[in-house]
């Protein structure tokens, strides 16, 4: 069995009741949400407070969920630090190849996010005008399928009516791609 995580220090929960459920709200030290949790309301006279340690809450149900809450988070959070630590490694020249990228497509934007489902790194690129078409053009010679095999595929292109064209490129692919382009003249 883990141990389970503390609550962060100057971290809180917020515990809102709303009809029959309790919406637990994880607070950073800054008072900004990081994550949220449900309980069974089971008491009847929970009202809207904020605890700032764990032992504030009384009830052991509750007590539990707001336990599952900060274990969720510590996972989710160690998740996503594999995925960009699988991601470097992968691809440990990105800084090069974001550079290279830039002066290929230039003014557009390259973006690096995250996906909140899969905690996995997204690849944005966005060009208009005349880049549109070298963004469009690059992306055609990458050696995959020309066209998504389903909405699924893990790349998507859309072109806006104002001639922007985003390309996003989940986590595999966006290492395929980034790999591929490494060995582009």
């Amino acid at each position: 069995m883990t141990t389970p995580h503390p609550l962060p220090t100057r971290w809180a929960i917020n515990i809102h009741p709303v009809a029959n459920l309790a919406i637990l709200t994880l607070l950073d030290g800054d008072g900004a949400h990081r994550d949220t949790g449900f309980h069974p309301l089971t008491a009847p006279d929970t009202t809207e407070h904020t605890v700032h340690a764990l032992d504030e809450i009384i009830d052991p149900e509750l007590h539990a969920s707001a336990q599952r809450l900060i274990d969720t988070f510590y996972q989710r959070t160690a998740q996503a630090q594999a995925n960009a630590d699988a991601f470097g490694a992968a691809v440990p020249d990105q800084q090069h190849l974001i550079g290279r990228l830039r002066s290929d497509l230039p003014v557009s934007t390259i973006d690096f996010g995250i996906d909140d489902e899969a905690l996995t790194i997204i690849l944005k690129l966005t060009a208009a005008g005349p880049t549109a078409g070298a963004l469009l053009a690059l992306v055609a010679l990458w050696p995959r399928t020309t066209a998504p095999a389903s909405p699924t595929d893990g790349v998507t292109q859309n072109l806006a009516d104002d001639g922007t064209l985003t390309v996003t490129l989940d986590q595999r692919h966006a290492e395929k791609f980034l790999t591929w382009y490494r060995d582009q003249p």
